[in-house]
């Protein structure tokens, strides 16, 4: 993958840095358990080890890479059971992001919402990235109706650990609702609290042998791309 080279630590630099490292760790560009060469990335990224390492320490504080003490940092593993645990705090977290917004939410900042909901990409039955980030803002934007930061920032972290996993079970569906975040701000547009949390839980909650199966996809996915080059 060509990427363009950073300005050697330049004031953004670091930042730059982390938010790159970060995408590739969402993105299993780092193989589960393989471990990180930090020369070959600062050379790949065209920066100094510095902020390398800077970027690299944070993402493990927020369980991106992980970091084993005399040997260096590795690329996360796909757990299954970790990925359900976050689905269900994921699940929970929404249902009281839900019953704020209901109370919280402007109505222009309703209308707004299913103006955005019918904005959603429609090629390839919703199975491409630029979907799955639509509807991560379609949510972030549900969490800011509360008008309480938190909620926006957890929802985030959580989003970001399950991205991938996320993204390989959008593509094994033949089909996707794509009329399902419609009906979704309709049914806030009428503060419905109940039918929001009935619809949102039949949509976030997975059970442990989805997962399972998905993280199967996603393993024979990142080899796969491994050994083409990708």
């Amino acid at each position: 993958m060509n990427m363009a080279r950073m300005p050697a630590d330049s004031p953004a630099s670091a930042s730059r840095v982390y938010e790159r490292i970060k995408f590739m760790a969402m993105a299993y560009q780092f193989r589960p358990g393989e471990r990180i060469n930090e020369l070959a990335l600062a050379e790949q990224l065209g920066v100094s080890r510095t902020p390398l390492r800077e970027a690299l320490n944070r993402l493990v504080s927020e369980s991106f890479v992980t970091v084993v003490p005399g040997r260096g940092f590795f690329g996360r593993l796909l757990d299954a059971k970790e990925i359900h645990n976050l689905y269900e705090v994921r699940a929970s977290l929404e249902e009281a992001i839900i019953r704020l917004a209901c109370e919280r939410a402007s109505d222009e900042e309703l209308e707004a919402l299913e103006t955005f909901a019918r904005s959603r990409p429609t090629q390839d039955n919703g199975k491409s990235l630029e979907a799955l980030r639509h509807d991560e803002e379609f949510h972030l934007r549900i969490a800011r109706m509360t008008h309480n930061a938190e909620f926006v920032r957890l929802l985030e972290g959580i989003n970001s650990r399950i991205h991938f996993v996320r993204w390989i079970d959008m593509r094994r569906h033949e089909k996707l609702d794509m009329a399902a975040h419609i009906r979704f701000a309709q049914l806030l547009r009428k503060r419905d609290i109940a039918a929001c949390l009935t619809d949102s839980s039949l949509v976030i909650r997975r059970r442990y042998n989805e997962i399972v199966d998905v993280i199967r996809t996603g393993i024979a996915e990142i080899y796969m791309t491994s050994e083409h080059g990708a």
